[in-house]
């Protein structure tokens, strides 16, 4: 009997003892930045090692970002505006409108264009997965043909 005491004494200790370690130590918080429905299924993959990097990018009314591809997989959140993407592979050259609140994957290699194709400036955060340390991740191309631009 006394042993459970001595056990239920030391348990409430420690239980208390967390209880206050966590209570002094300052709060973690969070704000999402942006935020985005992503339509269609993807795959990454990742050579070890790799880096992450995160992007903001400020697209003024009429840029465009030019026929480029990417080394490793990118994420995309169109944070505000309207982002109006071309895929190369696509030989209607149909325009994609990604509005504010949503997000698009591209694969590493996969020729596109994006540009702002409305009044108001877009703002989007780009997130390049599993790209090799110190390359540029952005590879400039050639116009596939399929689009007149």
């Amino acid at each position: 009997m006394k042993r459970l005491l001595i056990a239920t004494a030391l348990g409430a200790v420690f239980a208390v003892s967390a209880a206050a370690l966590a209570w002094s130590h300052p709060k973690i918080t969070e704000k999402v930045i942006a935020a985005g429905g992503v339509a269609q299924p993807y795959t990454i993959d990742v050579a070890k090692p790799a880096d992450v990097i995160v992007a903001k990018a400020t697209v003024p009314a009429g840029a465009s970002f030019g026929w480029h591809s990417h080394r490793a997989a990118v994420a995309v959140v169109v944070q505000s505006g309207t982002l109006t993407l071309y895929d190369s592979a696509d030989a209607q050259c149909t325009p994609q409108r990604v509005p504010a609140g949503h997000g698009f994957v591209e694969q590493p290699n996969h020729v596109h264009l994006a540009r702002n194709e409305t009044r108001h400036t877009v703002t989007v955060l780009v997130t390049y997965l599993g790209l090799e340390h110190g390359v540029d991740p952005d590879v400039p191309a050639s116009p596939p043909g399929n689009c007149p631009f």
